[in-house]
């Protein structure tokens, strides 16, 4: 692991993600708290809040620090956003599922009734247009 870092035990990790990456508490010499997100073992990431900045901004400044070349960070908040919106964006299990033939029909006929009754409605508003008009 990490030189002079307090491990948790393995049933403490969180999985992050799908769950092949785990994110694992740390703790150091100084008593100041960590977050370690791995892979098979292998650090991907740390992230710690800064001690001492504070006094400047009122709260800590959080650090990242990428291990590897395959870890993307975003300062504004589209990181929060994206991870809100995977599940909409990934496709889902239910691909096979198919719309009965009956339901397809049915809103078939139900968007002609639709138009239909549309251009008979533009007609009459237009008819009484040209009579108030009286043309």
């Amino acid at each position: 692991m990490l030189g002079g870092v307090k491990a948790p035990p393995d049933d403490v990790l969180l999985p992050v993600g799908r769950g092949t990456v785990e994110a694992e508490p740390l703790t150091n010499a100084a008593g100041d708290h960590a977050l370690l997100l791995r892979q098979a073992g292998q650090p991907r990431v740390l992230v710690l809040a800064e001690p001492g900045s504070v006094a400047e901004t009122g709260r800590e400044r959080v650090v990242i620090m990428p291990f590897d070349e395959d870890v993307d960070t975003r300062v504004d908040g589209d990181a929060l956003a994206t991870w809100i919106a995977t599940p909409y964006d990934t496709p889902s299990e239910l691909t096979d599922a198919r719309v009965p033939a009956w339901a397809n029909a049915l809103g078939f006929v139900l968007i002609i009734v639709v138009v239909v009754l549309t251009v008979v409605g533009g007609a009459v508003v237009f008819g009484w247009i040209l009579d108030a008009v009286g043309a």
